[in-house]
């Protein structure tokens, strides 16, 4: 049973390990999220290790039998330490959650050091498998302190960790936090069928009973398994509603944005190479670039604007007035007429800088009036994109005239 839950429980913290992880800024932004990664990198690395073939091998890497259950209750001890932390930075005031998690780190620690000193007290039995070791040491005094030290921790962890979700769940007003919580809680009672038959194995050796029979030994990796599959997709909820979706919607917005702009930027471009900083060598590159799409948008923005103040000295004053009277008469105000009036003026400013024209009446841009509400890098774009949506790429027929006439 153990052998075929584990790799189901890896598959899932090791996928959630890595989702949290990117990008590595938020980690250092976010001390709950950074825990959250703790949770489920300890998760991974405590099923990791109980896989035969990975057991075996650290038995030959550290020639010490079963160095395998060291590093399983020790993985396991350290997430039951982080699991408070999480809940405390989401629950807590900063400093309160500071203290809550130096306690709960400090506590984590004192237990894997009692665990590492019983373990290196076991007299090693020769090479056991990770289903075999407990059948072969629970006869040992050692092994039961290490056992029922390890069980203890485990069982106050996952009490702390249930009564802190529900807690918390009732105390937040957002619903995937209070459901995902709830799921977190649904998860560590369900491990207490695990805690349950080991100490029942415990008690039955101290007292030279018959030991659990090998259905309670299935059931135990079902509590222990299934509760920890409950407790990574319950915390994984919040993480997901409460960061991937908006990060992921952002990501696509970021994507719909760039391609928007993008004829704008060719036809500048083409007229003005110099204004690229990194331009890409096609079209496909640039549709390729997708992990740092948020930079390639502030830098599209940037260029556009660079190619505006370059054209800036031939905008003619005919021009923007024609637009005006035009964009006007279209029912246009506000910020529409200036974004429509400047896409205007970019196109003949294009054409007049092509046949190196000088205007009759020099101007500014219809836009610059409103620059004042442009805040932001997002504050720009969104201006851009107006001006984008107005921009005619074709053309214009009157372009063998001058510009202004």
């Amino acid at each position: 049973m153990q052998q075929l839950l584990h790799p189901i429980c890896l598959t899932l913290a090791v996928t959630g390990f890595l989702l949290l992880c990117w990008p590595p800024r938020h980690l250092r932004q976010d001390r709950a999220l950074a825990a959250l990664a703790g949770v489920y990198g300890f998760s991974a690395l405590s099923f990791l290790v109980s896989l035969e073939p990975v057991w075996r091998l650290l038995d030959d890497i550290t020639g010490r039998p079963s160095t395998g259950i060291l590093g399983a209750f020790g993985s396991v001890v350290a997430l039951l330490a982080l699991q408070p932390v999480v809940l405390a930075y989401w629950a807590l005031p900063p400093d309160r959650a500071r203290k809550r998690a130096r306690v709960c780190l400090a506590a984590g620690a004192g237990v894997i050091a009692a665990l590492a000193v019983l373990f290196f007290q076991l007299t090693p039995a020769g090479r056991t498998t990770p289903q075999g070791f407990t059948a072969n040491y629970i006869h040992t005094g050692v092994y039961q302190a290490y056992l029922t030290l390890y069980i203890v921790a485990y069982t106050v962890g996952e009490t702390v960790l249930a009564v802190g979700c529900w807690t918390a769940a009732r105390r937040t007003d957002q619903v995937w936090v209070a459901r995902g919580l709830r799921v977190v809680g649904i998860g560590a009672l369900m491990t207490f069928g695990y805690s349950a038959v080991r100490l029942a194995g415990v008690g039955a050796s101290l007292l030279d009973l018959t030991p659990p029979s090998a259905d309670a030994e299935s059931f135990a990796w079902i509590c222990a398994d299934g509760g920890t599959t409950l407790t990574l997709a319950g915390f994984f909820i919040p993480t997901v509603a409460v960061h991937a979706v908006p990060n992921a919607r952002a990501w696509i917005r970021a994507h719909r944005d760039y391609r928007r702009l993008a004829p704008l930027w060719k036809t500048v471009h083409r007229a003005m190479p110099t204004i690229a900083l990194q331009p890409a060598r096609t079209d496909a590159v640039a549709r390729l670039r997708v992990w740092d799409i948020n930079w390639r948008l502030y830098r599209r923005a940037v260029e556009i604007r660079d190619g505006q103040w370059a054209l800036q000295q031939h905008l003619d004053e005919s021009v923007r007035r024609a637009a005006e009277q035009r964009h006007r008469a279209a029912g246009l105000t506000g910020a529409e007429l200036a974004s429509a009036v400047t896409a205007d003026q970019l196109r003949a400013a294009l054409t007049a800088y092509r046949r190196d024209e000088s205007p009759q009446t020099p101007t500014e841009y219809a836009d610059a009036e409103t620059r004042d509400d442009v805040r932001t890098p997002d504050d720009d774009v969104r201006a851009l994109l107006r001006i984008a949506a107005r921009f005619d790429t074709e053309p214009a027929q009157e372009e063998a005239a001058p510009s202004w006439t």
